[in-house]
């Protein structure tokens, strides 16, 4: 069971709407908004302990025998727009380092969305090649590339193909 407490502390962050399941141990998640840092911070300062952080989120020690686990989870639109618009380089190692830099960074509680036609079938194509992808995860970015790259060439040329198709 997950404390209501818990919940409270997490809720006061501004942007982040937490939601619990039941399962055990019990897991709290969130869309876009705060990062994992964030949640930690609002948690310690509340007295909780955290432990064993890592980027989306951590684990939190409660009264049950498990820890509770927090992570922020990606819409996958957010995803997808981060990804294609992401400074770093089109390679492994910038999936690496673009993944690194958005799961540190605090997003708007309400994400992302496409603007224009052409960012819309890009983030399409993008979601729909990434497949069951895990958005909450640290390997998302490296997913999203690979399949980038393996079906449209790089970042460049789904953005071409999106382009194209929106006209």
């Amino acid at each position: 069971m997950t404390p209501a407490r818990l919940l409270t502390a997490l809720a006061g962050v501004p942007g982040l709407h937490p939601r619990a399941d039941q399962r055990v141990p019990a897991v709290i998640t969130w869309d876009d908004g705060p990062c994992g840092r964030t949640a930690t911070a609002a948690l310690t300062a509340a007295g909780f302990e955290v432990s064993e952080p890592f980027w989306a989120g951590g684990l939190v020690d409660t009264r049950d025998p498990e820890p509770c686990v927090f992570q922020r989870v990606l819409r996958p639109e957010t995803a997808a727009l981060l990804y294609l618009h992401g400074a770093e380089p089109d390679t492994p190692d910038g999936d690496r380092a673009l993944a690194q830099r958005i799961f540190a960074t605090d997003l708007p509680g309400e994400g992302y969305l496409p603007g224009d036609p052409s960012e819309q079938v890009a983030v399409h194509l993008l979601v729909g090649e990434a497949g069951d992808a895990d958005y909450g995860g640290d390997a998302l970015f490296t997913r999203m590339g690979e399949a980038v790259r393996a079906t449209f060439g790089g970042r460049a040329g789904l953005v071409e193909i999106a382009r194209r198709a929106a006209i």
